[in-house]
């Protein structure tokens, strides 16, 4: 008579031993190696932090907190750049000219001081084309202002005017050509040079760019 199959002994299976160390292992590889990324990364990200402009600034506002951002730059960009450690100094100075958002800021866009500051002036010439150089002026220019009047004999305006002499200014500011093409330029000058400031403001002039070291 066959055996009844219900009297056969089953083997016992051992259960399988769970090898936690190994996964443990894998946890501590996958975090040397994530870790090992980012400070390979890290290394070789060579940019560093620069002040931006988080909003416009208008020409001659104080520079607050709350307009300055942080960006990433490459240094040895072809313009200079301020680094983001010199916020706290930053903060106070004064636009040079109107500066939109996004500007990267550079120490020749500010001024620790007002403008104008004390003993100086600011002034608005009224200068014709041909009366200032073709490329242009910018803020930060140094100029000669020479006042200049009408030859009774052709208008053409190109006679030195005797009754006010040259005088040197800061440019500050260039406004938009009118419809003759003449352009309003913004300078701050000494007080000594006021008075013929003030006479050539009444009149045409002519306005030259100087160097360095003129």
């Amino acid at each position: 008579m066959a055996d009844d199959p219900g009297d056969v002994d089953e083997v016992p299976r051992m259960p399988r031993r769970r090898r936690w160390w190994l996964l443990a292992i894998a946890v501590v590889l996958a975090a040397v190696a994530a870790y090992g990324n980012d400070a390979l990364i890290t290394s070789q990200d060579h940019r560093v932090d620069v002040l931006v402009l988080a909003r416009e600034v208008s020409w001659g506002q104080p520079i607050r907190d709350t307009d300055l951002a942080v960006a990433k730059e490459v240094p040895g960009q072809p313009v200079a750049s301020i680094p983001a450690g010199d916020r706290i100094r930053i903060v106070g100075q004064f636009a040079r000219s109107t500066l939109p958002a996004g500007t990267v800021l550079a120490p020749g866009q500010l001024d620790p001081r007002p403008i104008p500051g004390p003993g100086e002036r600011l002034l608005g010439l009224l200068v014709k084309p041909g009366h200032l150089p073709a490329r242009g002026l910018a803020p930060g220019d140094l100029v000669q202002v020479s006042p200049v009047k009408s030859d009774p004999g052709t208008g053409s305006g190109q006679l030195p005017d005797s009754s006010a002499g040259p005088f040197r200014a800061r440019v500050v500011g260039v406004g938009q050509p009118d419809s003759g093409g003449a352009v309003t330029v913004d300078v701050v000058i000494g007080v000594d040079a006021s008075p013929a400031a003030v006479s050539a403001a009444g009149g045409q002039v002519v306005v030259v760019q100087l160097g360095p070291g003129a």
